[in-house]
């Protein structure tokens, strides 16, 4: 079977964990007490209608701080599994150039430096930051993918995605309800088995 995977990279296979939580209190954006999860505090900034001041967190995050970033919870294990089966994997990512925080931070070359560093880069068939999601869901299109996992429904969800490919949340928070349309995975321990249990719905 020429099973090709497509994997997102922010907040997918790399956990920042509180980083957001530590970008906004460095920034005066949040409060001490402030939640520490991404979700809610882009919810949150969002809600209040600042979303300048998100992006300003997501630059700093995403640029400066990565290199604190941790890779997510049984993704190396997952990873060294699609080998073994022969699965092909791309790391297919929206990501621009630089911040749009008016800092122009670089955000390409860190995050590859991150995937180097932990072993990432030479374990998949290639990475792709593109600059808009719609080129991201074009690239997911182009390399033929049979699955495509995300973080984000509106990625799962985007019209221009092939409606054969099986789409896959990563959740690890379970923030989103239950969707007919894409299976939900909370863990990584728990992808592989799921992709194997759906591979007989699949057809070259």
């Amino acid at each position: 079977m020429n099973m090709i995977i497509g994997i997102d990279f922010d907040n997918t296979i790399i956990d920042y964990h509180s980083l957001f939580y530590e970008a906004g209190i460095s920034l005066g954006i949040l409060l001490d007490d402030a939640t520490k999860s991404k979700q809610s505090i882009r919810r949150d900034l969002l809600d209040a209608d600042l979303e300048d001041e998100w992006v300003k967190i997501q630059g700093l995050v995403y640029g400066k701080l990565i290199k604190k970033a941790r890779m997510m919870e049984g993704f190396y294990s997952f990873l060294k599994g699609c080998q073994e089966y022969g699965w092909v994997v791309y790391i297919i990512s929206h990501k621009t150039r630089h911040s749009a925080d008016g800092k122009g931070y670089g955000l390409h070359p860190p995050a590859l430096s991150w995937l180097k560093t932990n072993g990432i880069f030479e374990s998949v068939q290639g990475v792709y930051f593109e600059t808009t999601r719609r080129r991201k869901i074009s690239r997911i299109n182009h390399l033929d993918c049979r699955i495509i996992i995300d973080d984000l429904p509106e990625v799962l969800l985007h019209p221009d995605l092939h409606s054969d490919i099986v789409k896959i949340l990563y959740d690890p928070d379970s923030s989103y309800p239950i969707n007919q349309d894409y299976q939900t995975i909370t863990h990584w321990n728990q992808m592989l088995n799921g992709i194997l249990e759906l591979k007989e719905s699949y057809h070259d």
